[in-house]
């Protein structure tokens, strides 16, 4: 990776917020007293298109001064093209975060951005704000570079006249050596294919950012090097050079397959590049172009099939298809509509054949083991279409291959349960009671079983191991009924015969259990209740609540997928951040899963006067109310009649997300055990 790639990241997880429960930052704001970074702003800009500078007004190149910079995340001008989607980052060279901060006293050309430090974020060095200085950015080890920068004043004072080139360097090649003086100056010229491609990303910038010698010496150094002379006449010949990667231009074409990432305008660019017979196609985007177009055609034929031949027709898509998987441009995110059909064939493959076995947890371990993976891959179907077209096709696939296979075993389920019984309530009530001291107790509403898997692998990824094991969730699976089942004050709770909704009380006092209660409740028996940032003691025992699935769930309904991921990596930060703190042992427990169809759940007939409450996925039945629908017993009091709907229906209308009923996604949690 290049040094840019972790500025970016940087800046980017400034912006960062949890949709669930935050709104986004109105900007990211930058300061730079010394003006130290001001000098790369350029290429900077290059791969920040949210990129605004306060300065003179210069529009063309995201320059202007302070009410231009307010009217343009305000989407107000039209001559600013902002990009869709992205949060505003404000680079104010000469600016102190102090200046910023005195609104009082702030410049009255400074003064309309004041105001966006209380809706915005700052990148900043650390929790004391400083800003973000070169040296401190080069040997930062959070950053990741960990360079070993010398401190002598001239090597000091040569870091920001190399700045440019610096960004663009491997930071590999940086690092197992102290960096001195010399080593920074050689990074201007001792790279002739990264200056080559470079050029080509942005010919008249770089020309601007080099002098008349510089340029000269590129040139002499192509010729040389390349056999070309950098114009705007050769730049299409050496693009088809590089894509035709025949001998010397093989390692330049290396070269660019390892940095492409970073250069968009060469991306784009390389689809002027056309293939002989003898050149390898994975080589040239818009061979890669015409394959996309073709596959969005065949999957919007697909519904024009007959429903029994979606599923063969899908997989020999992928068959044909799968090989591009391995080109750059896959890479690059430009293959959107292959990677939709990477999952829609992987839940193809899984849905083939509806599951069912001798009991419900003989189906449990089939889904445990296997069939998981189905609801998986069709939540990351549905996350990847961005458009709304995208979205629609992919939910219109998912109805004819997914959604009748989900309410077959969800049925297959309900028949074993009707017959067996619910295997669930013991195992509630025995992890209930074993807590050990210096465990902390971190729920998570909605954890599906999938979720909890994709949480498994953002563990891993951050050298974090977690064992993940399945439990039943309490009956009926709501979060008034359940998320009580699993805190460490379970065993003080109990539930009214004549109850009027879901929830438990205590024991003994006849009051609806509360969030005051639990509070209460886990004080007396020797809890932590931690919120926000607190960590708490770490010998004791704690209960913490964070990243709300089904909040998210309720609100978004069938765009839940595109939102899952950020809950997760807020949960995984979390969690990272009690270990630091000291915390030895994390159970990562949740009240529920959920149902999520691409084509809403299908309504359910319910008898209203047998009724006492209901809610979209069961009910509470009046005593003695006799009814055709799967029964179960309350958790809470086994004399309270649950009702059931049927397969994956909803007593209620219109939803996507739904969770209460009785089914494999909504009932088997995952809980997932972390020691240091």
């Amino acid at each position: 990776m290049q040094v840019i790639d972790y500025l970016v990241k940087q800046l980017h997880s400034s912006a960062s917020y949890n949709p669930a429960v935050q709104v986004p930052p109105a900007a990211v704001l930058w300061t730079d007293e010394a003006c130290q970074w001001q000098s790369a702003m350029p290429l900077i800009k290059q791969y920040l298109p949210e990129l605004l500078e306060l300065g003179e007004y210069k529009p063309e190149e995201r320059t202007g001064p302070a009410i231009w910079l307010k009217c343009v995340i305000a989407g107000k001008l039209e001559e600013a093209d902002f990009p869709k989607g992205k949060t505003p980052i404000i680079y104010l060279p000469g600016v102190s975060r102090k200046a910023l901060r005195a609104v009082e006293s702030c410049s009255d050309e400074l003064r309309p951005l004041a105001e966006l430090q209380y809706r915005g974020s700052w990148w900043a060095y650390n929790t004391t704000g400083r800003d973000w200085n070169l040296p401190s950015f080069l040997t930062n080890s959070n950053v990741g570079l960990e360079l070993d920068v010398a401190k002598d004043k001239k090597t000091q004072e040569v870091i920001p006249h190399v700045l440019h080139d610096l960004l663009e360097s491997q930071v590999e090649s940086l690092k197992g050596r102290r960096l001195e003086v010399k080593d920074f100056q050689e990074l201007v010229f001792n790279d002739p294919i990264k200056d080559l491609l470079g050029w080509l990303n942005q010919p008249d910038s770089k020309r601007e950012q080099w002098d008349d010698s510089k340029w000269l010496l590129f040139c002499q150094t192509c010729a040389s090097e390349f056999g070309y002379e950098p114009s705007e006449h050769t730049a299409p010949e050496i693009i088809q050079a590089i894509a035709s990667a025949q001998g010397k231009w093989e390692e330049v074409w290396q070269r660019f397959e390892d940095t492409a990432h970073n250069l968009p305008s060469l991306v784009k660019a390389m689809h002027s590049a056309k293939p002989d017979l003898a050149d390898d196609y994975s080589h040239f985007p818009g061979e890669n172009a015409q394959e996309e177009q073709a596959l969005e055609a065949a999957l919007i034929g697909l519904k024009e099939l007959p429903t029994t031949e979606v599923r063969a027709k899908i997989l020999a898509l992928y068959e044909q298809h799968k090989e591009r998987e391995s080109w750059l441009w896959y890479r690059l995110g430009d293959s959107r509509w292959l990677q939709m059909l990477a999952q829609l064939a992987e839940v193809a493959r899984l849905t083939e054949q509806p599951f069912s076995h001798q009991s419900p947890s003989d189906m449990a371990t089939l889904y445990h083991e296997k069939y998981w993976q189905a609801d998986a891959a069709a939540i990351e179907a549905m996350a990847l279409a961005r458009e709304p077209g995208q979205q629609e096709l992919v939910a219109d696939v998912l109805a004819i291959i997914y959604s009748p296979w989900l309410a077959e075993i969800t049925q297959n389920f309900q028949h074993l349960v009707r017959d067996q019984g619910y295997p669930g309530d013991s195992e509630i009530k025995e992890a209930a009671a074993s807590h050990d001291k210096g465990m902390i107790l971190f729920f998570v509403d909605g954890l599906r079983f999938d979720c909890g898997m994709k949480l498994q692998q953002k563990l891993d990824s951050r050298d974090i191991a977690a064992s993940l094991k399945t439990q039943w969730s309490a009956l009926p699976s709501l979060t008034d009924t359940a998320k009580a089942a699993v805190t460490p004050v379970a065993g003080s709770l109990t539930g009214d015969q004549e109850t009027q909704d879901f929830k438990p009380v205590v024991a003994g006092s006849g009051s609806q259990f509360s969030s005051h209660h639990f509070k209460k409740l886990l004080e007396q028996q020797g809890w932590q209740y931690l919120k926000g940032l607190d960590t708490g003691e770490p010998d004791g025992r704690a209960w913490l609540q964070t990243g709300d699935l089904d909040n998210l769930g309720h609100h978004q309904q069938r765009k839940l997928p595109l939102g899952i991921d950020a809950v997760l990596d807020e949960i995984a930060d979390k969690i990272s951040h009690l270990l630091d703190a000291g915390w030895k042992h994390i159970r990562i427990v949740t009240d529920h899963g959920w149902l999520w169809l691409p084509d809403k759940l299908p309504k359910a007939e319910l008898d209203k006067p047998l009724v006492r409450k209901y809610l979209s996925r069961c009910a509470i039945l009046h005593d003695n109310a006799k009814t055709g629908l799967p029964q179960v017993r309350w958790h809470w009091n086994a004399n309270v009649t649950i009702a059931m709907a049927p397969g994956v229906s909803a007593f209620t209308a219109g939803d996507f997300y739904n969770h209460g009923g009785l089914s494999l996604q909504e009932c088997l949690t995952p809980v997932l055990d972390i020691k240091k």
